[in-house]
């Protein structure tokens, strides 16, 4: 394996450990999510080449956490969060180690990270083609404007400029809306808001009933109908990737001991 994924591995399981510690501690419910499932479910860990861990939680838990997170997380680690932070503008929620560095294939810089990404109840009636309306607005926010001189790029330029100069207030809007219209009998779940939003659909139950996995050598929660999940998530029954996607998805570079605010301090 290689040896600074592992040591990115370590330093993400130390943040895990602080979620999973605070969660119990309050009661919130969560799930590993993502390729953290996956591995779970083949290696009992991380997938060897994974460099992140991914958790998920319903609306209401993902609300209490991010209430709660910011006055009980140790020293030395922070929350990101778009609704408290005016330079965060995801839909989704880092909880951030700030001794280390790390820098996306993106360029984005932050410590090493634990994503924390909220589903939403998504109303099965007509109601849902305004929350399918609010995602693919969500969209165009996150990707910004777009270079070139065509009319498409004109009007879509335009209608940032215009509808949505300020990507923070436009994605509390969006959440307020997601979480009236989940006030449902009948729904499914989606995530509406995450990183990049998707609007895969899945039963209720998948988010209701939860149990426990190995990962790690420890024990953390996981949704009881995990394979359903991976199997509606990924469209595809055997999750084992090909040799070529066995990579890094995020990192371009990795410091252990370098507070991620001094190395922008540097940069500039």
């Amino acid at each position: 394996m290689d040896t600074e994924i592992r040591k990115i591995q370590l330093k993400c399981m130390e943040i895990l450990d602080i979620v999973h510690r605070i969660c119990v501690e309050h009661h919130i419910q969560y799930s590993l999510c993502g390729g953290s499932v996956v591995g779970a479910h083949l290696y009992k860990g991380f997938l060897p080449w994974d460099d992140d861990i991914d958790i998920m939680m319903t609306r209401e838990n993902y609300n209490r956490f991010v209430s709660i997170v910011p006055s009980v997380l140790p020293e030395g680690f922070s929350m990101l969060n778009f609704e408290v932070s005016d330079d965060f503008v995801m839909g989704l929620t880092k909880i951030i180690n700030n001794n280390t560095t790390y820098v996306h294939d993106n360029g984005q810089v932050s410590g090493v990270f634990v994503d924390v990404t909220v589903y939403d109840k998504v109303p099965t009636n007509f109601l849902r083609h305004v929350d399918m309306f609010l995602v693919k607005r969500s969209f165009t926010v996150l990707r910004g404007k777009m270079p070139g001189k065509g009319l498409k790029n004109i009007i879509r330029n335009l209608f940032i400029d215009v509808c949505l100069p300020e990507k923070r207030k436009y994605f509390l809007f969006f959440s307020k809306v997601a979480q009236f219209l989940g006030h449902t009998s009948h729904y499914t779940y989606s995530e509406l808001f995450g990183g990049w939003a998707q609007t895969i659909s899945y039963r209720p139950s998948v988010f209701e009933n939860y149990t426990t996995i190995e990962f790690e050598g420890k024990q953390y929660s996981i949704v009881r109908d995990y394979i359903e999940y991976l199997t509606v998530r990924y469209n595809r029954t055997d999750f084992h990737e090909p040799k070529e996607k066995q990579v890094a998805p995020h990192v371009s570079f990795y410091d252990e001991n370098l507070p991620y605010k001094e190395y922008l301090k540097m940069k500039k």
